[in-house]
Formats: structure tokens, sequence, C-alpha cells
């Protein structure tokens, strides 16, 4: 038996964005790709805040979403979080943390 398409698969992601069933979140970063007409995601394990603000600043433009890693980190502040936030406002992507250890015991 062949799987039945789902209806939004047929949609840009501009259509979709739109769709008022849609979390907040979820509608942002459709427009998103939408607008840079890209899904990259970058996954950034580094160590130094430094090093974690240079690589946002060098490739916001091209992302969608950065996804971060706080435990990782040796310097993490709150000048870390205030960078990262200063520079996806400004190139328009979204940051997403991944803690690495969160869930060991």
């Amino acid at each position: 038996m062949a799987s039945k398409r789902h209806s939004t698969r047929s949609q840009t992601f501009s259509a979709r964005a739109e769709s008022e069933t849609l979390p907040a979140l979820s509608s942002y970063l459709l427009s998103l790709i939408a607008i840079k007409q890209s899904n990259l995601c970058v996954s950034a394990d580094v160590h130094t805040t430094s090093a974690l603000l240079r690589l946002a600043e060098e490739i916001g433009d091209s992302i969608c979403l950065l996804k971060t890693h706080a435990d990782i980190v040796d310097d993490f502040s709150d000048r870390t979080i205030k960078g990262l936030q200063d520079i996806a406002k400004r190139k328009y992507f979204l940051i997403f943390e991944d803690r690495k250890f969160g869930d060991i015991g």
C-alpha cells in the first residue's frame, strides 16, 4: 500500500511558515530557511568564547541555526550569551544549546 503524502510536503517553506497551527519558533525557522534559501545547521564544537563568537560571525549569514555546547566552552559566561545573541540577531539565525553532559548522571 502506498503511503499518502502529507500536504505540507508540496508547500514552500514560506507557505508552511504562515500556517496558523505552527508554534512561533517553528514558523520563524521556516521563514529563515525560505529567506536564506538554506536549512544549514552548524554544530560549534569549540572550547573558548572567542572561538565561538568568531565562528558565529564568520558563518552567521549562511546558517539558520547554530548548535552550541556550553559544557565544553571553558570560559562560558554571560559575555558568551550576550555575544551570541547579538550576532544571531544581526545575522538572523537561531541558537540551539545541546548540553553534552546534561543527561549523564
